[in-house]
């Protein structure tokens, strides 16, 4: 079963869900990750790397791999661990730290929609 979450931020929405993903197969999840023409990015951050304040221009989707990353926004923060989705619109402002071990996740560049991924 899928837990989520919705945090409302000023006119838009910050999406975090905690799925139930097999990381050990990857296939499937980069099939519904990448656009029609384009690709993903995948991240390797080391252990307290920030990326701090800072926002896009294009709507993003991000999946946690593995480790563990503090995501934070304007409207508050949230620990995200592998299986995590980040459903992130276009123009808000956030930032993120990999915790002790670090993290590795994948990148959209479009919102993905993994709402009923397992």
């Amino acid at each position: 079963m899928n837990q989520h979450s919705t945090i409302h931020a000023p006119l838009t929405d910050v999406r975090i869900f905690a799925m139930e993903t097999d990381v050990t197969d990857l296939r499937p999840l980069i099939e519904r990750l990448l656009p029609d023409q384009g690709c993903i990015e995948v991240q390797r951050d080391v252990p307290h790397k920030e990326h701090a304040w800072h926002h896009h221009d294009t709507d993003e989707t991000l999946v946690i791999l593995d480790g563990a990353v503090r995501f934070y926004w304007d409207g508050g923060e949230r620990i995200c661990t592998p299986g995590s989705v980040i459903s992130l619109p276009a123009g808000v402002r956030h930032g993120s730290v990999a915790l002790e071990d670090g993290a590795t996740y994948f990148i959209a560049f479009h919102n993905a929609n993994l709402t009923h991924h397992v």
